[in-house]
C-alpha cells in the first residue's frame, strides 16, 4: 500500500516540473530510470540475486523493456501535459482488463464471466472519463488526447505481465524489473535524441525534481513494493497497488484542485471495481 502511495504521487511531482522547467515529457521518462536504475540494482546485488541472460532471453527481455518501459513510460509521461492528474492515473488503471485479454489470446489463460465483466466495466470506466457518453466527438479537446495517451500506456503497461510471466520465472522480481528498466532506458534514449527533447534540467530545482521522481516514486516505490511480496502473494499485492490512483485523485483534489466531474467519478470507480474483480479471479 505504501508502495501504491508514491506511486500516486508521481502525477503530482510532475505536473510542477511542467509547470515550472523546461525538462519534456520523454527526456523525464528517461531521467526516471537513469536515476532508479542504479538504485534498484544495488538493491538485487546486496541482495545476492542473480543476473543472468539467455540469447533468446536478451531478444525477449528487449521487447519487454520497449513496450514495458519505453512505450509505456513514453505515453504516460506525456499525457500529463495534455490531461489532468486524475484521468491519467484512472486511465492507466485500464491495464489489468488488457492484462486479462493477452493472457486469454496469447498465454491461454481462462476467459472467465467475471473477467469478462471486469473488461466491460473498465471500458464504461474509460468511455465515461473520455468523454464518450456525452457525445464528445473522437479528440476533440487537449484533455481528451491526453486521455487517450493515457489508455495506451495502459495498453502498454498491460504487456508487463505477459512478459514477466515468460521471463520471471526462477528470477527474483527485482532483477526481472531492473533488466526490464535498463533496456527501457536503452530504447528511450534515442527517442529522446529523435524527438529533439533531449535537454538538460535547467537548474538545481529542475534537477531536484527530476532526481525525486526517479527516487521516490520509482525506485522508493519498488523497495516497498518488493519488500510487500516476501509477505504477501502477486495477487493480493495487485490489489493494494490500487492505492496509486486513489492517492493520485486525493492529492490532485487537495494539492492541485482538480475537482473530478461526475461523469469522471463514475468512470473511476468503475475501473477500480474491474481491477478487484479481475485480481480476485487469480486469487
Amino acid at each position: 500500500m505504501a508502495a501504491g502511495f508514491l506511486w500516486g504521487t508521481a502525477g503530482i511531482v510532475v505536473k510542477v516540473i511542467y509547470s515550472d522547467t523546461t525538462v519534456a515529457p520523454i527526456s523525464l521518462a528517461l531521467y526516471r530510470l537513469i536515476f532508479a536504475i542504479p538504485l534498484l540494482t544495488l538493491f538485487a546485488v546486496l541482495k545476492g540475486y542473480r543476473f543472468s541472460l539467455t540469447r533468446r532471453e536478451v531478444v525477449l527481455f528487449a521487447g519487454f523493456g520497449f513496450c514495458s518501459l519505453t512505450v509505456f513510460e513514453a505515453l504516460y509521461f506525456t499525457s500529463f501535459a495534455y490531461t489532468t492528474v486524475q484521468h491519467a492515473t484512472a486511465l492507466l488503471y485500464t491495464a489489468p482488463a488488457f492484462v486479462a485479454l493477452f493472457s486469454w489470446l496469447l498465454l491461454g489463460e481462462r476467459f472467465t464471466r467475471t473477467k469478462l465483466v471486469a473488461v466491460g466495466l473498465s471500458i464504461l470506466g474509460a468511455f465515461l472519463i473520455v468523454g464518450f457518453v456525452r457525445g464528445v466527438p473522437l479528440f476533440a479537446t487537449r484533455t481528451q488526447i491526453g486521455d487517450w495517451l493515457a489508455i495506451g500506456s495502459g495498453l502498454a503497461y498491460s504487456s508487463w505481465y505477459i512478459f514477466g510471466k515468460i521471463l520471471g520465472k526462477g528470477r527474483e522480481p527485482a532483477v526481472t524489473s531492473v533488466l526490464a528498466m535498463c533496456f527501457g532506458a536503452i530504447f528511450l534514449l534515442p527517442l529522446t535524441i529523435i524527438t529533439g527533447n533531449m535537454r538538460a534540467p535547467n537548474g538545481l530545482l529542475a534537477w531536484g525534481l527530476v532526481a525525486e521522481i526517479g527516487i521516490v516514486p520509482t525506485a522508493g516505490a519498488y523497495f516497498l513494493y518488493f519488500g510487500g511480496l516476501r509477505f504477501v502473494d502477486a495477487t493480493k499485492a495487485s490489489i493494494f497497488a490500487i492505492m496509486e490512483p486513489l492517492s493520485a485523485t486525493l492529492l490532485a483534489f487537495l494539492l492541485l484542485q482538480e475537482i473530478p466531474s461526475y461523469d469522471s467519478f463514475v468512470g473511476f470507480m468503475l475501473i477500480i471495481s474491474s481491477i478487484l474483480l479481475i485480481s480476485r479471479t487469480r486469487s
